[in-house]
């Protein structure tokens, strides 16, 4: 029987607890006796008075991954010392059953330190395709294991990508995940963070009643169709009158040809020649107003003739029908077209007609893209004006052709100044009908959170686009150094940071990196030290994980450290990193806009602007709540380190100065000069547990030595800027050419994703990577790189 172990810390109003993982065993002796799992990891739970039984399972459910389906968990508690020195050694654990143990449980730990035990029965999902626990100590270095014992200090993550890419990988990850799997870098902090029901997924089931059109139950057939053209009707515009005859026509299966069709006159007759049915329509009293003055709605044509001459509608008709019975439905794909029209209709479309009808109905709700060129610069202009502050520029060559445009919201100007200076870039393609790029930055808020910085739409990914986007970022946020700017290797960025911000840090992502070696030097298993390598906090640490790898690939070592270190270990970086490693913060905004990335421009720029702005009003509502002195995620991992600090000795050396003893390592702490030894406060600036416990030694509230862009108050400041939509309308905005950029359009369906290499897939489906291609070698001389056809050995 598995269980969780967990320690009360009672702070302010809300009861904290730090979570580990393993098992219950008796001893010899009849005690009871808790043995940790450290492959797990820890967890931190918060109760609150009158939480109920229920919502405390509910918590150890979702913490650990659990279902309810499979698993049955059994919730106790050992007796405080104070009541076991008056009972037996073998008592057993108590057991919280009902809401009101749960009561007495918080009650209790207010005097007493009390551990909590989740006991689960049942399989654990998260070992389905992972190692047996016996299996993993084989598996793993002696100094690998010594890191167990408190690897909260060591690393953790704000990225959700990054705490997910630890798993589904086959034996050969066994070693990686010995690096990663301890205390705290399986919490992850983001989604600690993360604020409920903020952004969320529309995803539209096949069968949603909205796809059966407004006030439709069921199919309309037809034997309970009913003609609604009658004579003496009228029709505010000819269009109107077309419409409802297609209709007509769709609903009785057959193909009327327009006879004649002029601004006063419109008569249509049956495709078959002969058949009597017709209407006549001409204009009375209002000019555009249609009055059908002859109706015959009898066909004397045979059936067969009329299904013979019957012909498909078209997909621009279509996607319009669609758009009258549903409107567009936010999230639906053609496969909703196709089988709406079936349902609705009886037609039989195949993919390709419900694409290009959906397209059409995207069209003529959103515009063409030809539309959306010819609007953008009015859209700018407005929202610039709605949104005092706000940078906007357009870029058209010297035929009035696009070729950039930037967006940097006011909202997002005015919070940065509250963010830790680290901006995240990157690029996406477009997949709309012209093509190009969106370029992003980001940085990351108090509370770990994507914060939106700037966007550019630009014709091309190159070393000139990215030199002109820098230099709009510099105008917006050169009053900030100094700063530090993540992106992936791409040699064009890298140029134009050289270029237009010499003065900023540079760095890589760790992400990229990683693929780059395994791709080249097929190092998979021994990742595990490249990533100790990049992820250390001291130089100690750096230089012993660099020995691992030079003595089990030389080679993979000399390319580490003529990749310049500075740009991929962050004990190297010239700067203040903090705890980002990756682009992940740029690729997630990139994957939230990926519904709009084909659109037309102003149309993706309008649905950047309304996702920020659900982001910053949730968000600033959130910061408003919160009653402590930092935001939930830092109060989060102070609640666990505080934790592990009590379990350690501490000595003065004088007033400011201690050496604290415990954990993996004794440090050395420097209050007054805020370091420690261990290397992790120097780069995150969040007290890890060494300080934490000589804080307290020198009476000294720790949230003193706590990152000030990480206090409660900059969070709400980050957010205090509202967002608000466009105002006016285009015809009080002064006209600017803008067309269409000059290129040829790619022929084909648009390209949504693009591929993904198998280390992508792995992380993503928590799965095993396909296989590898194999490594051929030739049968000529034995050498492997090459095959016989292209051996140079002499023969």
């Amino acid at each position: 029987m598995k269980s969780n172990a967990v320690v009360f810390v009672y702070l302010q109003e809300m009861v904290y607890i730090a979570s580990v993982y393993g098992e219950w065993v008796i001893k010899d002796n009849l005690s009871w006796h808790f043995e940790v799992d450290y492959r797990k990891g820890g967890r931190m739970f918060s109760l609150r008075d009158g939480c109920t039984h229920d919502e405390l399972i509910q918590m150890a459910l979702e913490d650990y991954s659990l279902t309810k389906i499979g698993h049955r968990l059994e919730i106790s508690y050992p007796l405080p010392e104070v009541f076991t020195q008056q009972t037996c050694n073998d008592s057993p654990p108590m057991f919280v059953t009902n809401d009101r143990q749960v009561e007495s449980l918080i009650e209790l730990s207010r005097n007493h330190g009390v551990r909590l035990c989740v006991s689960s029965k049942g399989k654990d999902e998260d070992n389905v395709d992972g190692p047996l626990d016996e299996d993993l100590d084989e598996n793993l270095d002696d100094e690998l294991k010594e890191e167990f014992d408190e690897e909260l200090d060591e690393d953790w993550s704000a990225e959700r990508e990054e705490v997910s890419e630890e798993s589904g990988c086959d034996e050969d990850d066994v070693r990686e995940k010995a690096y990663e799997g301890d205390d705290d870098t399986h919490a992850d902090y983001s989604q600690y963070g993360k604020i409920k029901d903020e952004d969320v997924v529309i995803d539209v089931p096949f069968d949603d009643p909205r796809l059966l059109g407004r006030g439709v139950g069921h199919r309309i057939g037809i034997d309970n169709w009913e003609d609604n053209i009658y004579e003496h009707q009228s029709f505010d515009t000819k269009a109107q009158l077309i419409s409802e005859l297609r209709l007509t026509a769709v609903m009785t299966r057959f193909s009327f040809r327009i006879a004649a069709s002029t601004r006063k006159v419109f008569v249509a007759k049956c495709k078959v020649a002969g058949c009597k049915w017709r209407l006549r329509a001409a204009v009375k009293n209002e000019p555009s107003t249609f009055w059908v003055t002859k109706y015959v709605k009898s066909h004397t044509c045979s059936v067969s003739d009329r299904v013979r001459n019957h012909k498909r509608c078209t997909t621009k008709y279509i996607g319009k029908l669609f758009l009258d019975r549903t409107g567009l439905i936010e999230g639906i794909v053609p496969q909703h077209i196709r089988d709406s029209m079936r349902r609705m209709f009886g037609m039989k479309l195949d993919y390709t007609a419900s694409y290009r009808a959906l397209k059409h109905a995207q069209d003529l709700v959103w515009g063409t893209a030809e539309e959306g060129y010819a609007n953008l610069p009015s859209y700018l202009q407005r929202i610039k004006d709605a949104n005092p502050g706000t940078v906007t520029d357009l870029v058209c060559d010297s035929q009035d052709r696009f070729k950039y445009c930037f967006l940097s919201l006011a909202g997002s100007i005015s919070g940065f100044q509250y963010l830790r200076r680290v901006i995240v870039v990157d690029g996406t393609h477009l997949t709309g009908k012209y093509g190009g790029a969106l370029l992003v930055a980001a940085g990351q808020d108090a509370n770990f959170q994507i914060f939106p910085l700037a966007f550019a739409v630009v014709d091309a990914e190159d070393s000139e686009s990215w030199e002109w986007f820098f230099n709009k970022l510099r105008d917006c946020f050169r009053q900030f150094p100094p700063m530090a700017i993540v992106s992936d290797r791409a040699a064009a960025i890298a140029r134009a940071i050289g270029i237009v911000m010499p003065w900023a840090s540079r760095g890589i992502c760790y992400y990229h990196l990683q693929g780059n070696i395994v791709k080249d030097f097929h190092a998979k298993e021994i990742m595990y030290m490249v990533k100790g390598a990049a992820y250390a906090h001291t130089v100690p640490e750096y230089d012993r994980y660099m020995d691992l790898i030079r003595a089990a690939n030389p080679a993979l070592a000399t390319y580490l450290e003529t990749s310049d270190p500075k740009l991929w270990s962050r004990v190297h970086f010239e700067g203040d990193r903090y705890n980002i490693k990756t682009s992940n913060i740029a690729e997630s905004i990139n994957s939230a806009v990926k519904k709009a990335k084909g659109l037309p421009i102003p149309r993706l720029l309008e649905f950047i602007r309304e996702k920020l702005g659900r982001w910053f009003s949730k968000r600033r509502e959130d910061a408003l709540s919160l009653t402590t002195r930092h935001s939930r995620g830092v109060e989060y991992i102070l609640a666990i380190r505080s934790y592990y600090a009590g379990s350690m000795i501490v000595d003065r050396i004088d007033a400011w100065r201690f050496h604290v003893k415990g954990g993996r390592r004794d440090c050395n702490v420097d209050l007054e000069n805020r370091t420690c030894s261990c290397g992790v406060y120097n780069v995150e600036k969040i007290p890890c547990s060494h300080v934490i416990a000589a804080a307290a030694e020198a009476n000294v509230d720790m949230s003193y030595y706590v990152c000030a862009t990480h206090s409660t108050p900059s969070l709400f400041s980050t957010y205090a800027h509202p967002i608000y939509p466009k105002e006016g309308t285009d015809s009080h905005v002064k006209p600017v050419r803008c067309l269409p950029p000059g290129e040829s359009v790619p022929s084909g369906r648009p390209k949504k994703s693009r591929w993904q290499t198998w280390l992508e897939m792995s992380r993503k489906k928590n799965t095993k990577p396909r296989k590898t291609h194999k490594k051929y070698s030739c049968s000529k001389c034995k050498e492997p790189g090459h095959t016989r056809p292209n051996c140079v050995a002499e023969d």
